[in-house]
């Protein structure tokens, strides 16, 4: 079963990923600030990340720049999630962070769903 931690501030998107992501196999871990979602990342691997952007204590970036630079989810595939994709320049940061999507806010699950799953597709989910 593959783990993925969920970086998500907002209680009613949290619990809808969680219930969504349960119901298509994944095994869900769900903070809801960003310092938090960094320190689950440093203590223990996952097999995706799924962090918003705007987020307290930390963004995503500062997330994806913390994990990348050492830990056990250095070369962790991470989903970026935004509703402000005009505000930063996404596309270096994807390339540079090593993201491997960004998914603007609304998003459908079920496509979410299907890009994970695509993500780990070697792993059993």
């Amino acid at each position: 079963m593959c783990k993925i931690l969920v970086a998500e501030d907002s209680f009613a998107l949290a619990n809808l990923l969680s219930f969504v992501l349960k119901n298509a196999g994944f095994d869900v871990d769900v903070h809801r600030t960003g310092l938090l979602a960094y320190e689950a990342a440093c203590r223990q691997p996952y097999d995706i990340l799924l962090l918003d952007q705007q987020m307290p204590k930390m963004t995503g970036l500062e997330i994806i720049e913390a994990i990348r630079a050492a830990g056990p989810n250095s070369d962790t595939p991470v989903f970026l999630c935004t509703a402000k994709s005009h505000e930063i320049s996404l596309e270096a940061k994807r390339v540079g962070l090593a993201i491997s999507a960004i998914i603007h806010k609304p998003f459908s699950p079920k496509d979410l769903v299907i890009q994970l799953k695509n993500a780990v597709q070697p792993l059993k989910v």
